[in-house]
């Protein structure tokens, strides 16, 4: 069964290459054809905008991260005057203590766990509305300056692009000064 996905993961990758081979020799014919590629994560590391954003989420991260920490820190007291007092204590309310000790550390896990997922959501929903933005600034990038495509360097599989090519810097700048302007 491994083998025949093996296959037909080959098969799927000739076709590919082919027809990459087929539309190169296509635009080699056509001199005018401009490639170039961006770097978007580096982009949008380096944007205002970006920076802003992450600033943003990081601010919202440490609070949170203060407020978790205070309840790590009421529990660990929790936990050190059961051991300190575990002798004076009944074997009833050293249960009592025992669950709410477990009860506080499960509300802990799930406000933590919560947390995270709220932070990794809004984090997707940040690079996602500035991808938007910068989407539109690189199609109109490309439309103003001729080019025939322009792909992304992390997620195209760009092994190597000729430095003339590298439309990074360019679109930053144009990112930069189209956010202020708004």
């Amino acid at each position: 069964m491994a083998r025949s996905m093996c296959g037909g993961r080959w098969w799927l990758f000739c076709g590919a290459a082919v027809v990459v081979l087929m539309v190169s020799v296509s635009w080699a014919a056509d001199p005018s054809t401009r490639l170039g590629f961006v770097d978007l994560q580096l982009v949008i590391s380096q944007s205002k905008e970006g920076q802003a954003a992450m600033n943003t989420v990081k601010a919202e991260a440490a609070e949170k991260q203060k407020e978790i920490s205070a309840k790590e820190a009421e529990i660990k007291q929790m936990d050190a005057d059961l051991q300190k007092q575990a002798s004076a204590l009944s074997d009833a309310a050293k249960k009592d203590r025992e669950e709410e000790i477990r009860r506080k550390l499960r509300d802990l896990k799930r406000v933590t766990e919560d947390f995270n997922r709220d932070l990794a959501k809004r984090e997707s929903e940040m690079v996602n509305d500035l991808l938007r933005d910068l989407t539109v600034v690189i199609r109109d990038y490309g439309k103003e300056k001729g080019f025939t495509l322009i792909v992304e360097k992390g997620q195209s599989g760009v092994i190597y692009g000729n430095d003339a090519a590298d439309l990074t810097k360019e679109i930053l700048e144009r990112y930069n000064t189209r956010r202020t302007k708004k």
